[in-house]
């Protein structure tokens, strides 16, 4: 079987990725109530 040889500055990156990508899902998150606010808000639900 191989084995996949990972270098520390490759898993470091990869660590920095993942949070970047959490960071962004949740800046995301938080604004999809604003949107839905006002895409109700334009068509006259609220």
């Amino acid at each position: 079987m191989e084995q996949s040889y990972k270098c520390v500055h490759c898993e470091q990156r990869e660590m920095e990725d993942q949070s970047d990508e959490q960071m962004s899902f949740a800046v995301l998150l938080a604004l999809v109530p604003l949107v839905v606010m006002t895409l109700f808000g334009s068509i006259g639900l609220i």
